[in-house]
């Protein structure tokens, strides 16, 4: 990010695409405890990263919280925001938040931020849901200002770590040029391989358009789920997707046991994807173990 890095993070090309998983902080009823024991554990098993998905209006816990309460019992795995939406609080608040997180864990804090889907998130939080490009990008300069010299204890702080990742969610015009000033590549969640092709084309052809160097990181994600857990794990989707999110057509589908997990990497691993985050369905920590038995042979390149 311009002011605070875009040098220090340098993602392994050569590696094969890693594997992230997302708390269980958007299952209804979630306790506090699972969240905090899957996070314990992925970082134990080898995930490249755990994330957050940002959403206002539903029975789901705090995104920003719940990756603050994960970064207190880690110490190896990155921290993903996938993603925050930074146009539902005022952006000094946004910008403390994010420098906040960074410092609980230096050098593992991946930003990824979007405008966000759902305008009923921004109505519940009183803002203009025609600002929220807007919005997002103020939340941006307010963060990008926090690495300027400061003057505390009477100044906004604290000043971020100066390895946070910038990823952006969308391939709008928008987000292309938020991507190309701020960012260092593409985050995209629930969206099929084919759709998303089309994303990841326009970021390259943005990235070196702008004359950035080297490559854009990208960032996939979908939906996973075990067999026992599978019909549990579709009714929870439904729900979620009741209001908002990806167009039916659009939407990827729950990785369906093994085979279903292994071929969704591959498709999104085709695409070019450095990583590729799998969104669990239940609180279930044996999910996550289940999980890591699976694609065990790509979390051992993630602790090499």
């Amino acid at each position: 990010m311009t002011g605070v890095t875009r040098t220090r993070y340098s993602p392994d090309v050569t590696a094969k695409t890693k594997v992230g998983v997302h708390l269980p902080h958007g299952v209804p009823g979630v306790e506090g405890a699972a969240i905090v024991e899957w996070a314990r554990r992925a970082d134990r098993l080898g995930f490249s990263s755990i994330g957050v998905a940002e959403r206002l209006v539903y029975d789901s816990a705090d995104a920003v919280v719940s990756l603050a309460a994960a970064a207190a019992v880690t110490d190896r795995v990155r921290l993903l925001a996938n993603v925050f939406i930074a146009a539902v609080r005022p952006p000094a608040v946004f910008a403390k938040e994010v420098a906040t997180l960074s410092r609980l864990a230096p050098g593992r804090l991946t930003l990824g931020i979007a405008g966000g889907a759902r305008p009923q998130d921004h109505a519940a939080a009183a803002v203009d849901w025609r600002r929220r490009g807007a919005l997002v990008d103020e939340g941006l300069a307010a963060l990008v200002a926090l690495s300027s010299p400061a003057n505390p204890p009477h100044s906004l702080g604290p000043v971020p770590d100066p390895g946070i990742e910038v990823l952006v969610g969308g391939a709008s015009p928008g987000a292309l040029r938020r991507m190309v000033r701020y960012g260092h590549g593409y985050v995209g969640g629930g969206v099929k391989p084919e759709f998303m092709a089309h994303d990841v084309a326009a970021v390259r052809q943005a990235w070196n358009d702008a004359g950035r160097d080297g490559e854009p990181r990208i960032v996939a994600g979908t939906w996973f789920a075990s067999e026992r857990n599978f019909e549990r794990a579709g009714q929870w989707l439904q729900d979620y997707m009741l209001e908002g999110g990806p167009p039916e057509f659009v939407r990827g589908e729950i990785a369906k046991g093994a085979d279903g997990v292994q071929s969704t990497m591959e498709a999104y691993a085709a695409l070019g994807a450095d990583e590729v985050v799998l969104f669990g369905c239940v609180d279930d920590v044996d999910e996550l173990e289940w999980l890591a038995d699976v694609v065990a042979d790509r979390l051992a390149t993630a602790t090499t």
